[in-house]
């Protein structure tokens, strides 16, 4: 993995024999609140990239930011895919400290997941921030364009004195706002992630939303959308690569690089200095079978802390958080504040449900009410109506393989298995009987049902539904090829 400065060059057509495929970014424009960037590639990379440009939207005026801060979206998006390729990236100027992280990020990627060939990254110019906002260095010097100018800063930006972070409302984001609330994050959910670029109902839902845990929190909310899974085709990357890694392609091996990057012009803008993501893993979690050569921290996964905690732009640097905590310890996190601070705080923990709501009958709603019921709250409080019906519901669907897609899956209801209290007494109704099953099931069992049945849902589930709507059909090709 390199990152360098030189020149960069252009990308069109197969690469001759002997050299690297190439991803080109070749233009970057900002036009008031939306970065829109256009990508070629070589022959070989066009079956993972959509034909439309890569776009991002934000909720400040980005327009003034310099270019170098500008490309950072768009780089975060083609570098894994491009590694994974072992293709080439070249830029024509992009943030020093960016490009020095990428390197990082990369080597970091590669050895989680030995598929990653890897490749270099390659700027014509990569300026250090502080020149930049002293105006010394953000164009080359044979150029007649005017350098930025400022009061020791960029047009447009603030300094970065402050905190964001990530946020969707679910337990591991709460926990990460409850631990850093005396910072007073922004909360900063993105569209075209959960929730993708053409559900408006389901997009007004989850802003809303957001918005209310802001006035909740006396904190500001930020938005963004772009269409990165549009951008990528991730049904291909998925059909490629999916054999070698657990998840889904940008849960897997995108997300960190990829949402932390996304947020680059935001955190400039409004001077964010700290980038907070809230982990998925969390260290000593065995990794699955598919990964069993991985000898590093946790499993190997697409946010990280070997990822999250290098990347780096400006004045702002990525922060993985709350790693060294299982799942059930971050809700008793979230369930402390709610019992001194906010006793109906709603946690949101579904990502089935077209109206953006917990849904009561799916693998995680029923997970994370469970989880909340057994550090003594009534999850009816916090946004879940799960009854008899529902733990019904999940005997069946468990039993029937249906919701053990990943191959972590089984470790989170393994752990509520070796905390489940002798005399558990949950405040919902048929917890008992499902308490006693739960005592009793065989989840390594109930996942090994045929894998490449579970291949094809594991996809499904991690990819936003208008994504997923869009390329169905091929889903059939997949599931033919793994036959």
């Amino acid at each position: 993995m390199l990152a360098a400065v030189g020149d960069a060059g252009g990308a069109t057509g197969s690469a001759p024999d002997g050299e690297s495929p190439v991803v080109s970014v070749d233009s970057v424009t900002a036009d008031g609140c939306r970065i829109e960037s256009t990508v070629s590639y070589s022959d070989d990379l066009r079956p993972f990239f959509d034909e439309s440009p890569f776009y991002a939207e934000y909720g400040v005026d980005v327009s003034d930011l310099p270019e170098s801060i500008l490309t950072i979206p768009v780089l975060a998006q083609v570098c894994p895919v491009a590694w994974a390729a072992g293709a080439d990236v070249r830029v024509p100027v992009a943030d020093r400290r960016f490009l020095d992280s990428l390197e990082t990020v990369g080597n970091a990627l590669c050895a989680m997941y030995p598929f990653m060939q890897g490749g270099r990254v390659t700027a014509e110019r990569a300026p250090e921030w502080d020149d930049v906002v002293s105006g010394r260095s953000e164009t080359a010097p044979d150029e007649d364009e005017a350098a930025p100018t400022g009061t020791g800063a960029v047009s447009g930006t603030e300094p970065a004195d402050g905190a964001g972070m990530l946020f969707t409302g679910g337990v591991d984001s709460l926990a990460t706002y409850v631990r850093h609330r005396g910072e007073d994050p922004t909360l900063i959910t993105i569209q075209g992630w959960v929730v993708g670029v053409d559900e408006p109902e389901r997009w007004r839902r989850m802003r809303a939303r957001t918005e209310s845990f802001a006035d909740r929190f006396g904190v500001d909310a930020r938005f963004v959308r772009s269409n990165m899974l549009e951008f990528l085709d991730t049904a291909m990357l998925d059909a490629r690569y999916q054999t070698h890694h657990d998840g889904a392609w940008y849960s897997a091996v995108g997300c960190g690089l990829g949402l932390l990057g996304l947020c680059a012009p935001l955190a400039v803008a409004d001077g964010m200095g700290e980038l907070y993501v809230a982990a998925s893993v969390w260290e000593g979690m065995e990794p699955p079978p598919v990964v069993d050569g991985w000898d590093g921290r946790a499993m190997p996964w697409g946010t990280h802390p070997d990822i999250d905690d290098e990347v780096a732009w400006a004045d702002s640097t990525g922060v993985h958080d709350l790693f060294e905590l299982e799942r059930q310890e971050r809700i008793e996190v979230v369930a402390d504040y709610a019992r001194t601070h906010d006793p109906d705080l709603p946690v949101y923990s579904c990502s089935a449900s077209e109206a953006a709501e917990n849904c009561g009958r799916c693998e995680k709603c029923i997970r994370t009410a469970l989880g909340l019921a057994l550090v003594g709250l009534d999850p009816s409080d916090h946004g879940f109506d799960v009854g008899r019906e529902s733990f019904e519901h999940a005997v069946e669907r468990f039993e029937a393989g249906a919701w053990l897609n990943d191959q972590h899956a089984p470790y989170h209801w393994q752990t509520f298995q070796e905390r489940l209290p002798a005399d558990a007494d949950l405040p919902m109704a048929g917890s008992d009987a499902f308490v006693r099953w739960l005592r009793g099931a065989d989840f390594e069992s109930m996942a090994g049902r045929p894998a490449r049945d579970r291949l094809v849902r594991t996809v499904a589930r991690h990819t936003p539904y208008p994504v997923y709507e869009r390329v169905s059909p091929l889903y059939g090709s997949v599931r033919e090829r793994l036959r």
